[in-house]
């Protein structure tokens, strides 16, 4: 189940609207592409986001995406 992006705690709204613009709309999509350096770097280079601030959302997307998975 696709989360939308907006729903990761910490990450601002135009944060948002510029990665959408890259076609990246859902919190599982951003972690696919943010969990690797590089490509975090490119992200950076093509939103302006802070490298360290893309990190810390790859972090919360995936304790994000493993806590939804998780069958309490």
């Amino acid at each position: 189940m696709a989360a939308d992006l907006d729903k990761l705690f910490g990450i601002d709204p135009d944060a948002v609207a510029k990665l959408k613009e890259l076609g990246i709309a859902t919190i599982e999509e951003f972690y696919d592409v943010a969990k690797y350096a590089d490509s975090r770097a490119e992200l950076s280079e093509k939103t302006g986001a802070d490298p360290f601030k893309l990190e810390e959302w790859s972090s919360t997307a995936g304790n994000f995406i493993l806590m939804s998975n998780c069958e309490w």
